[in-house]
Parts: structure tokens; sequence; C-alpha cells
């Protein structure tokens, strides 16, 4: 194979590895520009501390298929951030409404990084990225 075909297909390579991060990525930054649109009820540009726990009950409501209180193992799947073992806090293998809130309530913390008791749309964002590891 001469060098110019190795270097040509090097640079094809890498190209197609950058193109494919890139479009990898962009789904979930829509995905979550999408859901901070959905919590942010009045529209301000930014979620309040209110808007936040309101999105956790309708959240929890969800994901408690059974309607026993409890999210279990079984009712959520596929959490690569390890949220679930983070919000289980007595590690009993469920999460309670408790600690569901206070997850949430933890999660608008690490958020609210100017610490103005609002999180705008960059820091939900970056928030995500964060836990995402892009």
């Amino acid at each position: 194979m001469s060098n110019l075909v190795k270097v040509m297909f090097s640079f094809v390579l890498v190209i197609s590895f950058y193109s494919i991060n890139l479009f990898a990525e962009e789904p979930v930054v829509d995905l979550k520009k999408l859901e901070f649109q959905k919590i942010d009820t009045d529209k301000n540009g930014y979620i309040a501390k209110e808007e936040m726990d309101a999105y956790e009950e309708k959240l929890f409501s969800q994901l408690d298929k059974d309607k026993n209180g409890y999210i279990d193992s079984k009712e959520i799947s596929g959490d690569e951030t390890n949220m679930f073992q983070a919000a289980d806090k007595d590690n009993d293998s469920k999460i309670s409404k408790s600690e569901s809130g206070s997850q949430f309530s933890e999660y608008f913390k690490q958020m609210d990084k100017d610490n103005d008791n609002r999180v705008n749309e960059q820091e939900y964002t970056d928030y995500w990225k964060g836990i995402y590891r892009f």
C-alpha cells in the first residue's frame, strides 16, 4: 500500500471517529434540552426548586409502575449513571419517595453552580455532560 493511500485511509478513519463521536453526543444534549424545557414549566429559562420538585413527583409516579410507593430495580433499567444506587440511601434495593426527593434536591444543588437557587439551561446541560462523560 502506498504512503498516500495509508495517509488517506488514516485521515478517513480519524474523520469517521470524530464524526461518530459528534453525532453520538448530539442526541443526549438534545434530549437534555427537551427535558430542561419540560421541567421549566413557567418558561422563564430557569428551573426553580419548586419546578424540580414537581418534576421529581411526576417522574417518581411514572417509574413506580406497581404503585407500591417504591422504585425497584425491575422498574428502572439501563441505569448507566448509577443514579439508582446513589438514591438508594439505605441500600434496601428500592428507592422510597423520601429517597427520591432527597436525591433530586442533591442534583439541584450540584447543578446550581452559581448558587442563585435556580438552574439555567447551561448549568443543566453541563451537569448531564459530566454525568454521561462524553
